[in-house]
C-alpha cells in the first residue's frame, strides 16, 4: 500500500472553530456504512468513513475530549474524539486498530476533496439512498482490508477531487 504526503495539508475543524488540525497523507479508504449504529450516531441515514493512518493526523488547536462508546453485542469499543467546546465529533478510533483513525469527512474545511468508493452494511441502507460507487458489501466486510485495497486499486484522480 502507497501512501501519499499531501503537499498542501487538508485542514480541518469543528463546528465553532476552538479545534484545528491538519491531515497531511491521502486517505487510506474512504467508503460509506449504511449500519443503524452510524446511522443512529450521526442521526443521518448513513455514516461516511474516511481513514488515516494516525500519524496522518496534525491536531493544531483546541482541547478535545475523548469519549469511549462500548457497541451493541459489546464487541468492540470506538474511542469518539470530541470538540471540548461543540462536541463535534472529530475522529475516531477502534480499540482493535488504535493506529488508524477514522475522520469525520463532514469536519474537513472542503469536504468534497475526496469522494467515498465503496459501501458496507447496505442490508441496512434505506431504500431512497443510492449507493456510492464501488464494493457493495450487506453486512461487515470479512476481510476487514476489502475496502482498504478497493481505494488504493483506484486511480489517484478518481479518488481525489484536489
Amino acid at each position: 500500500m502507497t501512501i501519499r504526503s499531501l503537499e498542501d495539508p487538508l485542514p480541518g475543524g469543528c463546528l465553532c472553530g476552538h479545534v484545528r488540525y491538519r491531515i497531511l497523507e491521502d486517505p487510506i479508504a474512504f467508503y460509506v456504512c449504511h449500519c443503524t449504529d452510524c446511522q443512529r450516531e450521526g442521526g443521518a441515514a448513513f455514516g461516511l468513513s474516511m481513514l488515516f493512518r494516525r500519524i496522518a493526523l496534525a491536531h493544531d488547536q483546541g482541547e478535545t475530549r475523548s469519549v469511549d462508546v462500548l457497541l451493541p453485542g459489546g464487541w468492540r469499543t470506538r474511542n469518539a474524539t470530541r470538540c471540548a467546546e461543540c462536541l463535534v465529533d472529530l475522529w475516531g478510533e477502534s480499540s482493535r486498530t488504535p493506529q488508524i483513525i477514522g475522520l469525520s469527512p463532514g469536519t474537513l474545511d472542503d469536504p468534497r476533496a475526496y469522494e467515498p468508493f465503496g459501501n458496507i452494511w447496505t442490508a441496512s441502507a434505506h431504500a431512497w439512498v443510492s449507493l456510492a460507487p464501488g464494493p457493495r458489501f450487506e453486512r461487515q466486510p470479512e476481510d476487514p482490508i476489502a475496502l482498504v485495497r478497493a481505494w488504493q486499486e483506484r486511480p489517484r484522480e478518481v479518488r481525489s477531487k484536489r
